[in-house]
């Protein structure tokens, strides 16, 4: 038997790697000898252990799947793997369980760093015969519907929200908030199925306000905190975010421990997500994501989650090792490449957030009629990404995210940058903190 083509080695240290198996999700630890061996039998078709220790990792090799025949079988083991997550994409893409409704791009907020630019100047709202008309793409399994802007809780936007509301009365709704209105929205969203609000509050009030104001540079803090506080005494379920500049890890952690013990008994209903400004480097983020591991790292998978859900929410790799999860193959980067549906108040389709706003990112129409662009994001997998389908890391990164490529004449080019940059450096950093918080608390 030989060694599988699909593993990826990971320096930890220097007497330490990780061996991760692309093909099943298995990571293992070894040592620098077992690296060493590994090394030689790479160049072998058929290995022959020559000693009982070689014989011994052989064996294990061969119960973790590192082993095959030949090509033709870790061939055949990948087909398998992707005829699965074919079938799974394409059982997916059959019905919208999740719907977005931008309710205007207009939004109260002038936040410098807004992702959408200046999409603020289209002041249109969602109407009836809009929302009637993209719920015409939906059948019964709509599940959940999330409201976006913009700003989706505006004083204009409320007889929209109403009348969206009486056509779906039994879905789930998520909203994605600034949080400037919820006091005066809190009445009407405790007479709905409300799966969580997010709402940004950008650490300490100084921070917050320094960068989360009103066209009028009017502070927003404390009106946002008054309408989570109001939020959580009625009962509703709230995800305070914070996208964290270079610098303020410290002040976010802080700010997050702050408000945990501040609205210690709404324990259940309250999670949060720090994650870096998304236009940061790799180099960047990954360590501002160390940190914010290290921050976290004596509590439990379960815990931790609930103090940053951003940890979880990254590559599989690394969402295996925040979350304690297994590591689970990808036909696809994200929620974005199935069938799920952001439409605006201009007819527009979108499928990433990041994108709304930006016409030429549109996936498509819903009106006046529907039509759909063959060159969009909802179309990327793996197998439409022609440098994908020999690569080793792409069943632990879906072909990387198209956004990245800053490209729109073709999505279907692979990102790889991302992938090796958390595969090799993120996951190092993570795994050795991880590993010596453990062996410290053992002694």
């Amino acid at each position: 038997m030989k060694l599988i083509k699909h593993i990826i080695f990971v320096d930890v240290d220097a007497e330490t790697k990780l061996m991760i198996n692309s093909l099943t999700g298995t990571m293992d630890e070894i040592d620098l000898p077992i690296f060493e061996t590994l090394s030689a039998w790479k160049a072998l078709d058929n290995i022959i252990p020559a000693s009982d220790a070689e014989q011994e990792l052989y064996d294990n090799l061969k119960k973790r799947d590192y082993l095959v025949a030949d090509d033709a079988e870790e061939t055949k083991k990948k087909e398998e793997v992707l005829d699965a997550l074919r079938s799974n994409h394409a059982h997916d893409r059959k019905s919208c369980r999740s719907m977005t409704f931008i309710m205007t791009y207009d939004c109260n907020f002038r936040c410098p760093y807004c992702f959408e630019g200046e999409a603020n100047i289209k002041r249109a709202v969602m109407t009836p015969e809009l929302i009637d008309a993209a719920l015409q793409l939906t059948d019964d399994r709509l599940s959940n519907v999330l409201l976006f802007g913009g700003e989706p809780l505006l004083p204009k936007t409320k007889p929209a929200l109403e009348y969206l509301i009486s056509k779906i009365p039994d879905k789930t709704l998520d909203i994605i908030t600034n949080g400037y209105y919820l006091e005066e929205f809190v009445d009407l969203l405790t007479t709905i199925k409300i799966g969580y609000i997010m709402v940004t509050l950008d650490g300490a009030e100084e921070t917050h306000n320094s960068r989360r104001y009103l066209p009028n540079k009017k502070p927003t803090y404390q009106k946002i905190l008054a309408g989570i506080t109001k939020c959580l005494e009625s009962g509703l379920t709230m995800r305070i975010r914070m996208n964290i500049p270079e610098g303020k890890v410290d002040e976010s952690t802080r700010i997050q421990h702050e408000l945990t013990a501040r609205f210690s008994e709404y324990n259940d209903l309250l999670s949060f997500e720090l994650s870096p400004m998304l236009e940061y480097t790799d180099k960047m983020k990954n360590e501002m994501i160390t940190e914010m591991f290290c921050s976290s790292i004596e509590y439990d998978y379960a815990e931790r989650m609930k103090r940053n859900r951003a940890l979880g929410s990254t590559t599989p790799v690394i969402s295996a090792l925040a979350a304690g999860t297994p590591i689970r193959p990808l036909y696809s980067f994200c929620y974005a490449h199935e069938n799920v549906m952001a439409v605006d108040p201009y007819g527009n389709i979108y499928t990433c957030l990041v994108t709304v706003g930006k016409d030429h990112m549109a996936a498509g129409k819903y009106y006046p009629t529907i039509e759909y662009k063959e060159n969009s994001i909802t179309n990327r997998n793996i197998d439409k990404v022609p440098q994908c389908r020999e690569c080793i890391y792409s069943l632990l990164c879906g072909g990387g995210c198209p956004i990245r490529l800053n490209d729109y004449s073709d999505y279907f080019k692979p990102v790889c940058s991302s992938i090796k940059s958390q595969i090799h450096d993120l996951l190092p950093k993570l795994y050795k903190a991880e590993r010596d918080h453990k062996q410290k608390a053992v002694a």
